[in-house]
């Protein structure tokens, strides 16, 4: 079982009354503070951060990112966030409603207030 991650919309670009700066800005800014959504239902699971820094096969770099982690499920399985590159890790999310926000430095991974 995965995490679910919300997609914002996408920006206009076809016949877009934006310039193409802010297009792009809202392009690149798509990725930038996900949400993903728990459901531990099924059972406890965990799974790890994506890369901290840059991704070489994609060219993009998740430096400054943050994703926000809720528990969505009620049920007292547990979901955990482990890794390398989560140093003071690992991170667990227990009952529903529970959030956790991480924020890399394009090396780790912090947990974030």
């Amino acid at each position: 079982m995965t995490t679910v991650q919300t997609i914002r919309r996408l920006p206009p670009t076809r016949n877009a009354k934006l310039p193409k700066e802010m297009q792009y800005w809202e392009l690149e800014t798509q990725g930038v503070n996900p949400l993903r959504t728990v459901d531990t239902s099924k059972g406890a699971y965990g799974e790890q951060p994506p890369a901290a820094g840059l991704n070489p096969s994609t060219g993009q770099t998740n430096q400054n990112s943050e994703i926000t982690y809720v528990k969505t499920s009620k049920d007292e399985n547990i979901f955990t966030l482990s890794g390398k590159n989560l140093p003071l890790g690992p991170y667990t999310l227990i009952v529903q409603g529970e959030s956790l926000k991480i924020k890399s430095d394009g090396t780790n991974w912090w947990r974030s207030a």
